[in-house]
């Protein structure tokens, strides 16, 4: 959802863990003749955060953010794209001090279903634009401005372990933190599960059984057989943004499984894994909404 915000007033209100209202509206663009009115789409905010938790980010910069029409058009805009509706974000991503290419985000983005990047934003080849549009798809080179590309692994060259450092991202392949996820299934519901970081049926089932001894914990009366249908579907308690506790810890499993990050496995519903959570949801064609209810669960059950 967009929403508007005054400037300067609002500048130092924090949308997230580590992005402000003031990083959205840059002196690159305005120089001191600044908006009274900046509008900011909360999805941008978290594929921003998602970004950032994935890639271990100690730093982000942004260099374009909401451009007013006048501004878009000195920029060679045409006064009605995606930064003029708060839509957009041109950024570069940090790491121990370092620029992380763009050509890494980019693969990254498609990867979670973003429709809007723009590789090497204005030929640089640290920088990112990235847009939340939703009727179309742009994938580009901002080189020369040309797109169209599908793959942007191919196109730039980049493997999946530059991307994925610690695992392949394939379902039934090893996985960050797939291993953690099983130890603390056989720590804590007695899963006789093999320690391999391997995410199939066991691992699946397990997780499904969890979730349905802790809905009966909270006054479900289920069959715990690690099968995901309609009554435990109909039993799901919505997780959000504050939740701590076992379910939060199954629903974090559940996401490193289909190998979003989560921001860790802590059983804390914190900003890494509300991102994890709305860039799944997105994906996967869901309502982007940040909380984990039934339509979520049952697509990270399925």
């Amino acid at each position: 959802m967009v929403k508007t915000y005054s400037f300067p007033g609002d500048s130092d209100l924090k949308l997230s863990e580590h992005f402000a209202v003031g990083e959205f509206v840059t002196s690159s663009d305005y120089g001191g003749d600044y908006p009274s009115e900046v509008p900011i789409d909360d999805h941008l905010v978290d594929i921003l955060e998602q970004v950032y938790a994935h890639f271990d980010c100690d730093c982000a910069v942004i260099s374009s953010g909401y451009r007013t029409y006048a501004v878009d058009i000195d920029v060679g805009g045409s006064g009605y794209g995606m930064h003029t509706r708060g839509m957009a974000a041109d950024v570069c991503f940090r790491r121990n001090g370092a620029e992380l290419p763009s050509r890494l985000i980019a693969c990254y983005l498609q990867d979670i279903g973003v429709k809007g990047i723009g590789y090497r934003c204005g030929g640089a080849e640290n920088w990112t634009h990235i847009d939340t549009r939703t009727e179309s798809e742009w994938f580009g080179d901002e080189t020369d401005y040309s797109c169209g590309y599908n793959d942007y692994y191919a196109y730039t060259g980049t493997t999946k372990t530059e991307v994925y450092p610690d695992g392949d991202t394939g379902g039934t392949s090893k996985l960050p933190d797939v291993a953690a996820v099983q130890e603390w299934l056989n720590d804590n519901y007695f899963a006789g599960l093999v320690v391999d970081g391997i995410y199939g049926a066991a691992t699946k089932s397990a997780l499904i059984h969890a979730l349905q001894i802790e809905l009966n914990i909270n006054g479900a009366n289920l069959d715990v057989d690690g099968i995901f249908g309609e009554k435990t579907k109909a039993e799901i308690l919505c997780l959000w943004q504050g939740d701590t506790g076992k379910l939060v810890y199954i629903l974090q499993g559940l996401l490193i499984a289909h190998s979003f990050t989560a921001g860790g496995f802590d059983g804390i519903f914190g900003a890494g894994t509300k991102a994890a959570v709305i860039a799944f949801q997105y994906k996967y064609g869901l309502e982007a909404d940040g909380v984990a209810g039934k339509e979520t669960f049952t697509a990270l059950c399925g």
